[in-house]
């Protein structure tokens, strides 16, 4: 601690010692006493203020000593280093203009950082020896405290950077953090494939939802909707193709629908933050908002189902006079689809969730829209026994609704 407020108070006139500073400091990162790392973090954070080397040369080693310093971490060591490493990254690729005049100094490319930061998230802190496409096909599970730690570094990246960055690399970043949790390696169970599903919705929460303003948030909700579109056309033309046998197909269609997941929540925390202002996404139909999350309901996954409900009844609270024509457009294309095992799991996933959002909007739902559900849950309950191979689909719609109708209180269930 001593070291980092003389490097602080000293700056450029140290760097005669810089190097001499990194070299013992960066055995101490991966010190078995916490505070030990904390506080070389924190020093390693005041060098590289100065220090060209570390965001330069020293780029790759700096990433590796963090992903190790981040295993087996407590919460200090995790702020610590994630802020270290961020703020490398985000220097590497963006130095400060006078450092850039001072020295001819070669500036990282974006790919190249975000490589090295999906390595840490994807792989954690070993087997660093190996090439960036090798490192990325061992086995064996990442320790979760480097995960975490690499999913802060991401945010602090990224606040570095700014939301004006941010906003301009915004469609290059989305693509990026989906990957993540599309790739294998983050999904090998279903216990890390739900942990990997937060560590992104964080990233995009924390990034999305602080830095961008109005109108970028607006460019960034259609960004959002183009990737999910894209994921379903993929999806549909996996599940279309009969002609073959398609190994790699499942293996897409269970990788989509943690992509679908993390952008529609996404998609849906945007919305509701914007309230009125949302409005454009629903009425331009060049976006298609809409069409694409209803699409959704029709993914094989039950998680992307209930990821697009929740995110329709998003735009519900923030839009309430759409709602009454949501749930009469799921209503018509349930009664529609009875003989889709998919509809009837999606839209009574849909119905049921934007019942359950009734009570955030003011102006509620007309009296008639009550007995329109109660009659549907009854249909399909009745029907349920009628075929073998949809009887669980409707037996659970038809509880789901009703359910879903208790939520609107006594008089309107009577």
């Amino acid at each position: 601690m001593s070291l980092q407020k003389v490097l602080n108070g000293l700056g450029g006139a140290a760097a005669s010692s810089h190097r001499d500073i990194y070299k013992n400091a960066r055995s101490l990162l991966t010190d078995r006493s916490m505070a030990v790392r904390c506080a070389v973090a924190k020093c390693l954070l005041e060098l590289q203020n100065e220090a060209v080397f570390m965001w330069t040369a020293e780029l790759e080693n700096i990433a590796t000593l963090c992903f190790k310093a981040l295993e087996n971490s407590n919460y200090g060591v995790r702020v610590a280093v994630s802020k270290l490493l961020g703020t490398v990254m985000a220097t590497a690729l963006m130095p400060k203009q006078a450092t850039v005049m001072r020295q001819n100094v070669k500036r990282a490319t974006f790919d190249e950082v975000l490589e090295l930061m999906a390595t840490g998230f994807l792989r954690g802190g070993s087997g660093f020896l190996k090439s960036g496409g090798e490192m990325l096909k061992v086995g064996g599970s990442v320790n979760r405290e480097v995960r975490v730690g690499v999913t802060q570094a991401y945010v602090v990246f990224v606040t570095t950077l700014g939301g004006q960055w941010l906003e301009r690399s915004f469609a290059t970043f989305l693509s990026h953090v989906l990957d993540l949790v599309s790739h294998p390696r983050a999904t090998q169970t279903h216990v890390e494939a739900v942990y990997s599903r937060r560590c992104v919705s964080f990233i995009l929460r924390a990034t999305v939802g602080s830095l961008l303003g109005e109108k970028a948030q607006i460019a960034a909700a259609k960004e959002i909707c183009q990737a999910i579109g894209k994921q379903m056309k993929a999806v549909e033309a996996v599940v279309n193709d009969t002609s073959s046998e398609n190994k790699s197909g499942a293996a897409d269609i269970a990788a989509s629908q943690h992509v679908m997941v993390c952008a529609l929540q996404e998609l849906g925390s945007l919305v509701q933050s914007l309230n009125a202002t949302a409005s454009p996404l629903i009425q331009e139909a060049s976006i298609g908002l809409l069409e694409i999350v209803t699409s959704v309901l029709l993914h094989p996954s039950m998680a992307a189902r209930l990821a697009a409900a929740w995110c329709l009844r998003c735009v519900a609270v923030a839009l309430p006079f759409q709602l009454t024509p949501f749930l009469d457009r799921c209503a018509e294309r349930l009664n529609n689809l009875k003989t889709s095992p998919e509809a009837v799991s999606g839209y009574s996933f849909a119905m049921a969730a934007l019942l359950g959002g009734v009570h955030q909007c003011p102006l509620g739902i007309p009296h008639a829209k009550g007995k329109m559900v109660v009659s549907i849950a009854e249909d399909l309950l009745r029907t349920a026994a009628q075929n073998s191979r949809l009887s669980l689909q409707r037996t659970q719609a038809g509880w789901l609704l009703l359910g879903a109708l208790m939520t609107l209180g006594t008089i309107v269930f009577e």
